[in-house]
């Protein structure tokens, strides 16, 4: 089973709202955040192209592997811009509730790479509560996009543009 991402979501709560909790408990926070978003991103793939219930098969693993966080950050940051070029697929109402989901995920990459490789970088608990708040809207954002809109998206995070 892929990871949950509420079940992320949980233990990035606990770990930012622990009393005295540490720059280690606030980075892992915010990592994790991140991390709920990518593997929502993920398993949102692989069921597309595999189903639900083919979770434990190989095929659903080889679909949920097959995306890396290069090739996520690529994307949001493309359709996180103002008027997005060279897009493969734009659904017919535009990118809606997608792009906002790509802005919050493109940040959310940044901050993760900043918790967890930049040691000059210091984190409050306001910081961390903040960056777990806009996993769960960006996840809440993607649910609330058209059929087209998230096809379009997860199909261009599968498959590149030649």
């Amino acid at each position: 089973m892929p990871p949950d991402p509420d079940e992320l979501l949980q233990q990035a709560d606990a770990l930012a709202a622990s009393d005295g909790a540490t720059q280690s408990d606030l980075r892992r926070a915010i990592s994790t955040a991140y991390y709920a978003v990518f593997h929502f991103c993920l398993t949102a793939a692989a069921d597309m192209v595999c189903g639900s219930g083919s979770r434990s098969t190989p095929r659903y693993s080889l679909v949920y592997r097959s995306v890396d966080h290069k090739t996520l950050s690529g994307l949001c940051g493309q359709l996180s811009q103002t008027k997005p070029q060279n897009v493969a697929i734009m659904p017919a109402d535009g990118l809606g509730s997608v792009a906002d989901f790509a802005r919050v995920t493109a940040n959310l990459q940044r901050q993760r790479i900043l918790a967890d490789y930049d040691p000059s970088q210091s984190f409050s608990e306001a910081e961390a509560k903040l960056t777990i708040s806009e996993a769960r809207q960006a996840i809440n954002w993607f649910g609330s996009s058209s059929d087209e809109q998230k096809e379009a998206f997860l199909t261009m995070l599968l498959f590149r543009q030649r």
